[in-house]
């Protein structure tokens, strides 16, 4: 029961090791996926948080591409539009307007790029509604909000169907080429955001800074950056890591501290015969404290396959709120975040076996000899 008891604390305090810089460090490795390590918004403003945009996006983009060090970019506008069937509309679509030969937003699972007049569709959408390859689309800007129905319906061929990196999951989207989405929308040049390939070897905060330097109606931001960002997002998770992480080492040393306590006082006799033979006190509180270590040990080993598992079970619960993206994961496993976990627990063990051993031995031979013949 004591191993089980410091399994399940092992296996907490693992949990929120990961947690604690899971989600920075997914959503990390997440932007940096596709090659763009910088993104370049309106000025003050983060990706998408807005629907503020770049105006004369063209020019701003030959402006970037100047500068040296710039290897690649991909400009992007984000809008809603109406999947339309009939002469109703279904729903709205969270679409993208990218260029197709630079762009970090989808990965194409089946098809080709788009071209004007076409469009890329996520897999829930394409699941959702049987539309495939070579499928035929109805889509609207604007609805007639009197009438209910779309004010100008625009048909689109599927050219293939993709995984959208930053989608939530089953979320249906769209992505088309830029210039069909400004069309649609009335936002001629227009640009949400550009994402910016440095060359091999190049500091993304150096690049960062020439950018802003000759842009400064930009804001760029770098991979770093936007992890700082989204670790003030969620300090939340942090503190509650940091919370349930001290209470899983205070329930293991006081589960160590009791059942060393209770082996000690058990052994009582043994320890004082073995101190008056001549055993000194070092080498007795060495056996105690290899017992706790032994104990704790032991415990963290049954505690780590759980703590796995809790993890993957917590997220998938956790990915289940709205708008976080299907490929980000609240728990990353890390060689180095695991064993700074379990030798946590290993030392906390050892230390709080260590407190009753030294009450033991600290008690007069003596007084400790004839409280045991009595």
């Amino acid at each position: 029961m004591a191993l089980a008891g410091i399994a399940v604390s092992a296996a907490l305090l693992l949990d929120m090791t990961m947690l604690a810089s899971g989600l920075t460090e997914s959503f990390g490795e997440l932007t940096r996926g596709q090659g763009y390590a910088l993104r370049v918004t309106p000025r003050g403003t983060l990706p998408f948080d807005s629907e503020a945009g770049v105006r004369d996006g063209a020019a701003v983009q030959q402006r970037i591409e100047a500068v040296k060090g710039v290897r690649k970019v991909a400009p992007v506008l984000g809008a809603q539009l109406y999947l339309v069937q009939g002469d109703s509309a279904r729903e709205s679509l969270f679409t993208v307007g990218v260029d197709p030969d630079a762009q970090a937003l989808y990965v194409l699972t089946a098809g080709e790029s788009p071209r004007p007049g076409e469009v890329v569709v996520s897999e829930p959408l394409a699941r959702h509604y049987g539309v495939g390859v070579g499928g035929q689309l109805g889509l609207a800007a604007e609805l007639d909000i009197s009438l209910g129905r779309p004010r100008e319906v625009h048909p689109f061929r599927v050219s293939g169907v993709g995984e959208f990196v930053y989608d939530a999951e089953d979320q249906r989207s769209l992505g088309m080429p830029i210039v069909d989405v400004q069309r649609l929308t009335g936002r001629p040049g227009e640009v949400s955001l550009f994402a910016v390939a440095a060359e091999e070897g190049l500091s993304d905060d150096l690049l960062s800074a020439e950018i802003e330097r000759a842009v400064p109606e930009v804001s760029v931001y770098s991979t770093a950056e936007l992890m700082a960002e989204m670790d003030q997002r969620l300090l939340y998770f942090r503190q509650l890591a940091t919370i349930l992480g001290s209470v899983a080492l205070a329930v293991t040393a006081l589960l160590v501290s009791t059942i060393i306590a209770i082996g000690v006082r058990e052994r009582f006799g043994e320890i004082a015969a073995l101190r008056a033979i001549g055993v000194s006190r070092q080498r007795l509180l060495l056996g105690v404290l290899v017992e706790g270590v032994t104990l704790a040990g032991a415990g963290s080993l049954l505690g780590l396959p759980l703590g796995l598992w809790m993890a993957g079970r917590l997220d998938r619960i956790l990915l289940d709120f709205p708008g976080i993206p299907a490929r980000l994961s609240f728990f990353v496993l890390d060689a180095q975040r695991v064993a700074l976990a379990l030798s946590i627990v290993i030392l906390t063990g050892a230390l709080a076996g260590l407190l009753p051993g030294l009450g033991a031995l600290r008690l007069p031979l003596g007084r400790a000899l004839r409280e045991e013949s009595e």
